[in-house]
């Protein structure tokens, strides 16, 4: 977890790891519904040898899914409203269907049996409840970490052709600009613009360059010029 830093503070948006729930309390852990619907999916799959599709209907799995399917549905809706909206639809929607959800599967817990794929989903859902829940706090927050393993797609599809580094010191600068270029993508920035424009003006801000001076280059500020932004929708 070294890769927060002692500085960080704020939400992060993860899997069941245990790990990340052994983090300060400044670092609010919020958890991914894909993760959990992935586990109800797999309970699917082995039931489609045995079950017609009218009884797989009827089974938790699917019930479960379908369930998660109204929360993406939601967030579906509200994909494009500010944070602030954000925040308000989620209550109003998904907060009493999410509610229903978890009442739903504690009454699953004892019922379901206990050496099935069904009792591992029902099982790692109900742990992170609390996590789960958290995307409802605030609009900025997503209901997922699918961003994040989008990002990771291209580098971990290409990651033969780096597979060896020279040292230590080059795969953290790789993995650091890396980190970088999808940050640039994220904020709707031209990566090859934004870092040719940034390292152009690394040359005048000498070897230590106030904190100010950094954040005027960071990719999320306004004062960027229009030359980095794409003009493809965020």
């Amino acid at each position: 977890m070294e890769f927060l830093g002692d500085q960080f503070q704020g939400y992060f948006t993860c899997d069941g790891y245990q790990a990340y729930h052994s983090l300060p309390e400044r670092i609010a852990v919020t958890g991914c519904m894909a993760h959990a619907r992935r586990r109800f999916d797999e309970s699917v799959t082995v039931l489609k040898k045995d079950f017609t599709k009218e009884q797989l209907k009827e089974t938790t799995a699917y019930q479960a899914m379908a369930r998660i399917g109204m929360f993406y549905k939601s967030e579906e809706m509200i994909r494009d409203k500010s944070p602030e909206e954000r925040y308000e639809e989620r209550q109003k929607q998904a907060n009493p269907i999410l509610e229903a959800f978890f009442e739903w599967l504690h009454t699953m817990e004892e019922a379901v049996d206990r050496s099935s794929k069904i009792r591992e989903a029902v099982l790692y859902t109900l742990n992170q409840e609390t996590y789960l829940k958290r995307y409802l706090e605030d609009g900025h927050l997503s209901i997922d970490n699918l961003a994040a393993e989008r990002a990771l797609k291209n580098f971990a599809i290409g990651r033969c052709n780096w597979l060896f580094a020279k040292s230590i010191r080059g795969a953290q600068a790789s993995a650091t600009v890396y980190s970088i270029t999808e940050t640039v993508l994220l904020n709707g920035l031209k990566p090859y613009n934004y870092l040719t424009y940034v390292m152009e003006k690394m040359k005048d801000l000498g070897a230590f360059p106030a904190k100010e001076e950094m954040l005027e280059l960071l990719p999320w500020s306004s004062n960027l010029p229009d030359d980095c932004r794409s003009k493809l929708k965020k």
